[in-house]
């Protein structure tokens, strides 16, 4: 490997830093950095949560300290954006212009609030808890809170109504057919995902559509299309992510749904590689386009990203034990086909 390498590294959540990690222990002499839109350090999503409920510290959030990436000699910029891509310069432009060149890259930006459709012309009214940032500004909201509507979700929300519950709050679940997307659910597991719901006293709905929201005084009035009423001090929505690739738009980089990868995790760019939420995996045994979620599957990824990197070829494979467990029904959340 030539000493002049500098990896860089989008995204500062299991899978950049697992590449991260296998880049510096592979390569002791080329410079590696990871850059985040985020400004808090490295954390557990899935903790987040109990960070909103007060159980957890700020600290305890985080996966580790900042003097980590010091001793490994991996550069951190956090706060800043990538807001452009140019693949034939080996060039990204950050805001205000800025510029930082690399010799390969790996795109691991993760995901954003997936919103259907036919829920776009309510947003205004949903509050959302995607990353630090969200959690920091509903902490406060959410203790004052007495009623509150959780639509979806994805495989947080079961832990975030589980925080909910121990608050004593009245919580009502809007349990739609996608509800925990891109995972497929049948009539028999929705029925026992609610009938476990209504026996911990929290009120389900499925299959309920929504057919207004408005803003009454200090309450949102939620209308289903059978005509129930429910009024809620918050809308909380976990409608599962979508792959954050809009900034890689008019790059060449190929993109779908996700970024376009093989089997070993490369973009139509040779130098270029992307891992976890964000990449739309071949599979040539199946010959179609895969996407995987969880953070066990991001790190592998992560690690399967950096060894194919540095030309080991690592062929990426599904992980296989990741189930989500809601009232004894058991889905398989590693790989899916359709969005």
């Amino acid at each position: 490997m030539p000493k002049n390498d500098h990896y860089v590294i989008i995204g500062n959540g299991p899978a950049g830093n697992k590449a991260a990690d296998r880049l510096r222990d592979r390569d002791k002499e080329a410079r590696v950095t990871i850059i985040s839109d985020e400004a808090f350090s490295f954390y557990y999503r899935y903790k987040l949560p109990d960070f909103i409920a007060g159980r957890i510290s700020e600290d305890a959030l985080k996966v580790r300290p900042y003097t980590i990436y010091k001793e490994k000699n991996i550069r951190l910029r956090l706060g800043q954006r990538v807001e452009r891509i140019d693949p034939d310069e080996k060039v990204l432009y950050l805001k205000h212009m800025k510029k930082v060149g690399y010799t390969k890259l790996i795109l691991a930006t993760g995901g954003s609030p997936r919103v259907p459709p036919s829920f776009i012309r309510f947003m205004e009214y949903f509050t959302f808890m995607t990353n630090y940032n969200d959690a920091v500004r509903i902490r406060p909201e959410l203790q004052k809170a007495k009623d509150i509507i959780v639509i979806g979700g994805d495989l947080i929300s079961l832990r975030f109504i589980k925080m909910l519950t121990g608050m004593k709050k009245n919580i009502y679940f809007i349990l739609t057919r996608n509800c925990f997307w891109p995972i497929e659910l049948t009539s028999r597991m929705a029925g026992k995902i609610s009938s476990s719901l209504e026996k911990k006293g929290i009120k389900a709905l499925v299959d309920t559509p929504i057919a207004a929201i408005t803003r009454q005084k200090n309450k949102l009035l939620l209308e289903t299309g059978d005509g129930q009423k429910i009024r809620a001090d918050m809308i909380c929505s976990f409608l599962g992510l979508k792959p954050n690739i809009d900034f890689i738009v008019g790059s060449g980089i190929d993109t779908e749904k996700g970024i376009l990868v093989n089997e070993y995790l490369q973009t139509n760019y040779a130098d270029i590689y992307a891992c976890g939420e964000c990449a739309q995996i071949y599979n040539p045994k199946l010959k179609d386009y895969w996407i995987s979620i969880g953070s066990e599957n991001a790190a592998l990824q992560g690690e399967t990203a950096a060894l194919s990197l540095l030309g080991a070829h690592k062929v990426i494979k599904p992980v296989p034990k990741n189930l989500l467990n809601v009232g004894g029904v058991s889905v398989n959340t590693s790989w899916w086909k359709q969005f």
